[in-house]
């Protein structure tokens, strides 16, 4: 790789670098918890409570009309009591683009196991580079492409 290459790789990286840290920050994650009622706290992987979104409840009967909608509260968490076991639909959604949609299996006496949903960092911060890598191999086999059309 010659020096301008090299540049042009590292100006690329150190670009899209702090876009990665900041994709990061909005990955969404969740628990269920076990009570009479069915209680679900959600928010971002970086510890912020996903508050005020906007909550849409389907019952298992009808999953075209809604059974309870409403918001999270400040700490992103929002409950309901399901009137009959089987699967509920849960709909969360902050309005910037991220959100959960999750079922959940209530059986009688509307008991349910506690659940945790999410990515490990580690996971998430292999991705971001695999991608950033990846980019750059295409960026420079279609430059080489045109390097060998031009000769």
């Amino acid at each position: 790789m010659n020096k301008k290459g090299l540049l042009i790789s590292l100006n690329f990286f150190f670009l899209i670098f702090p876009c990665a840290h900041n994709v990061r920050a909005h990955g969404v994650e969740y628990d269920i918890i076990e009570s009479k009622a069915i209680s679900i706290r959600a928010g971002y992987n970086n510890g912020k409570p996903m508050n005020y979104a906007e909550v849409k409840i389907f019952s298992p009967f009808d999953a075209t009309i809604e059974y309870q909608n409403g918001r999270t509260d400040k700490n992103g968490c929002f409950s309901f009591l399901p009137y009959k076991p089987g699967v509920w639909k849960i709909v969360i959604d902050d309005g910037m683009g991220h959100g959960v949609v999750t079922e959940i299996p209530v059986k009688d006496g509307i008991k349910i196991d506690s659940v945790h949903h999410g990515y490990p960092r580690w996971l998430k911060l292999v991705t971001g580079i695999s991608i950033i890598f990846g980019l750059n191999g295409i960026y420079f086999y279609v430059k080489s492409r045109k390097q060998l059309k031009n000769r």
